[in-house]
């Protein structure tokens, strides 16, 4: 081989080498900005959250939480009113007769 042509291929694989070592540089530092975006917003729903524990509201009292029990109580109610009874007592009187028939038809064959 010539030495300009081992020159040049060296250069190659240098030129691809640095390539790839940026390339990986910057996917790095683009995870690293994520991350740093992640954690912030983190930081932020925190700090927020510590706010509105902090705060004065009508909920201070045990007052509130029974009132809202109440309510979900009768908003459950609301639902097992809707279902019609005699949706179910169909599904359950469906004798398994006709089972048993086709199986005594398939044993005379």
């Amino acid at each position: 081989m010539k030495k300009s042509t081992k020159v040049k291929t060296g250069l190659l694989l240098t030129s691809l080498a640095c390539a790839a070592g940026a390339t990986a540089a910057l996917v790095l530092l683009q995870k690293k900005r994520e991350e740093e975006v992640y954690h912030e917003a983190e930081l932020k729903a925190m700090d927020e959250l510590e706010e509105m524990m902090r705060a004065e509201s009508d909920c201070a009292s045990c007052a509130c939480a029974e009132e809202c029990a109440a309510a979900d109580a009768s908003y459950q109610d609301t639902f097992d009113e809707e279902v019609p009874e005699e949706a179910e007592a169909p599904a359950a009187a469906e004798p398994e007769e006709p089972a048993e028939e086709d199986q005594a038809e398939e044993d005379e064959e």
